[in-house]
């Protein structure tokens, strides 16, 4: 019986700690991506904006600018769940959401932000 609650306890102690480490290892606050026209090309110069969603309210956000290869980050975002979009010349992209599950959790965009151009 005790040898059972020790190796229980061992397993949970591996756990807590893997998941720490984990989090220290990935906790800079980055969010980063890519920004595409409609055919897939990158689109540089496009706008990003990201606005961090609270409990009761939409922040107004912050915006940065796509480099040449239409790729973005933001640093330092201690946030929870936000909503980003992107747009060039007038045209305005699809508004995405996303829901981490930490603080400062860096996070790479699954898919990129399509800007509907050609």
């Amino acid at each position: 019986m005790v040898k059972r609650w020790l190796i229980g306890l061992g397993v949970l102690v591996v756990l807590v700690l893997g998941a720490w480490i984990y989090i220290k290892a990935n906790q800079t606050g980055e969010v980063r991506g890519l920004v595409v026209d409609g055919a897939g090309r990158p689109v540089a110069g496009a706008t990003v904006r990201l606005r961090e969603k609270t409990l009761n309210l939409i922040k107004q956000g912050i915006t940065t600018e796509t480099d040449a290869e239409g790729r973005f980050i933001f640093t330092d975002q201690a946030i929870i769940e936000f909503f980003i979009d992107a747009r060039t010349d007038g045209v305005v992209s699809e508004e995405y959401r996303y829901h981490l599950y930490f603080k400062e959790q860096d996070f790479e965009l699954p898919d990129p932000i399509v800007i509907p151009v050609e």
